[in-house]
């Protein structure tokens, strides 16, 4: 199957690989990567359980380094919330991933310093407080609340302590 790159117009094809993540089930995940200008786009679906077409939240606490571990599934639909960091990830096209909380927090911690990068004063000392509160957060030092929201129902938060609401 062939993707017109939403970058430079360029086509590009879209692989379909299956994927089994460990204590949940199957997964598509969906991949294009535009051979002009690199441009790469990802999804998820899972194929596993009634999740399809069904509105999910996810939440869970973040309060210890092993809670770093869990497994996040966030389909281009899910809307990601971090409220002791004032994050908010918006759903766009292309955006689905499989990490962990971890990997989410490594995501975050790199969009704030490359946004950080040109900004100076009030700007750059909250981006700094950020840094500082993420890597309180992995070192088991603080706590966060992470938030998943998935009209579509294909993302997933997995772990013992995570509550779902539809």
């Amino acid at each position: 199957m062939e993707e017109k790159c939403p970058i430079c117009g360029a086509t590009s094809k879209l692989q379909f690989l299956p994927y089994k993540i460990p204590y949940f089930g199957d997964a598509l995940m969906f991949i294009a990567v535009c051979p002009s200008c690199g441009h790469r786009s990802t999804d998820v679906m899972l194929l596993s359980g009634d999740r399809e077409g069904r509105r999910r939240r996810y939440e869970v606490e973040i309060s210890s380094v092993e809670d770093l571990n869990i497994r996040v599934v966030r389909s281009s639909f899910g809307r990601i919330e971090i409220p002791e960091l004032g994050v908010k990830v918006e759903p766009r096209r292309g955006e689905g991933f499989i990490s962990t909380v971890e990997g989410v927090l490594k995501r975050v911690e790199d969009a704030v310093r490359m946004l950080s990068r040109d900004v100076k004063g009030a700007r750059k000392r909250r981006a700094e407080q950020v840094l500082m509160q993420i890597a309180d957060i992995k070192a088991g030092n603080a706590s966060m609340k992470l938030i998943i929201d998935d009209p579509s129902g294909n993302s997933v938060i997995i772990g013992d302590k995570v509550r779902i609401k539809d």
